[in-house]
């Protein structure tokens, strides 16, 4: 018989795990965003850059840390039902 359930220990740290990088990732971003804004540099070269920024790479780590954070919601709510269903 296949063995079904989960290491609710492993994967309540794997969710906190996630949550922490989510958290990381949104630090790294506005400290990126920061030195971006603070950088002298002047040019069509430079716009073009702050416009991807701006338009792409800001937004596409963003779209990073709410996936991690989502999926640490999924984890925690499937370790609660685990915890739930194994103490009967």
């Amino acid at each position: 018989m296949a063995q079904l359930g989960m290491d609710t220990e492993q994967m309540g740290a794997l969710g906190k795990a996630m949550q922490r990088d989510a958290a990381q990732i949104r630090t790294l971003s506005k400290q990126l965003d920061s030195q971006l804004r603070g950088a002298w540099w002047k040019g069509t070269d430079a716009d073009r850059f702050r416009s991807d920024w701006d338009g792409s790479h800001r937004a596409q780590l963003e779209r990073v840390a709410a996936a991690l954070e989502a999926s640490a919601k999924v984890i925690t709510s499937n370790v609660t039902q685990q915890t739930q269903a194994s103490q009967g």
